[in-house]
């Protein structure tokens, strides 16, 4: 008689252990991708750029005091390099205000400040900027922080004909260009926010 077989299924159940949890580690790396890639898209969605200045108006105005130095007669160190006022204007065509000042305590003083802009329609700033600094002989000026009224702005450092110490920051957009220039007899520290301060004493909105 043919033997008879085993009850039971005929295809034996396959075991639930290590190839399913294989499969639902494998999906893991998948999931996780998925709530990264979601959660940057949410991040860049809500990352939004600083809006740029809107430009505006503005005439230039001689100020009696700057950073509390009183405007002065005094004549400036023999040999400073200078961007004059004549040269200045013809960055701006037409110009339709001026600006020109030594700020300071008469000689010898521990600080001294000179100060020359103009506003009308300047046609490149980017050139503009280049020629304001160019007298100073400054090594490596540095894009720096322009202010409330957009364009742009550099610093840097030189030295005078006398061994002293200066600070030079111009700034140019479409309406205005300017340079202000920090003397002292002794190493400077960073002018940066002194610049800024006095940008914002030349320039007065208009209207």
């Amino acid at each position: 008689m043919p033997k008879r077989r085993p009850a039971g299924p005929r295809h034996p159940s396959r075991p639930a252990g290590p190839r399913r949890m294989l499969g639902r580690v494998g999906l893991l790396p998948a999931v996780v991708a998925t709530i990264l890639v979601a959660g940057c898209a949410v991040a860049d969605v809500e990352r939004t750029a600083d809006p740029a200045p809107t430009p505006v108006a503005r005439t230039l105005r001689t100020p009696d005091t700057l950073l509390g130095l009183p405007r002065s007669g005094t004549p400036l160190p023999a040999g400073l390099p200078r961007f004059r006022l004549n040269e200045l204007t013809r960055e701006a065509t037409p110009a339709t205000s001026t600006v020109e000042g030594v700020y300071g305590r008469g000689r010898p003083a521990p600080e001294t400040i000179v100060v020359s802009a103009v506003s009308g329609t300047v046609a490149d700033p980017q050139a503009t900027l280049d020629r304001l600094l160019k007298p100073y002989r400054i090594p490596k000026p540095r894009s720096v922080e322009f202010g409330r009224y957009g364009g742009e702005a550099r610093c840097g450092r030189g030295r005078t004909a006398d061994e002293g110490h200066l600070t030079a920051c111009a700034w140019a957009d479409p309406e205005v260009a300017g340079v202000v220039v920090f003397l002292t007899a002794t190493k400077q520290p960073d002018r940066k926010e002194d610049f800024l301060t006095i940008r914002d004493e030349l320039e007065q909105p208009t209207g």
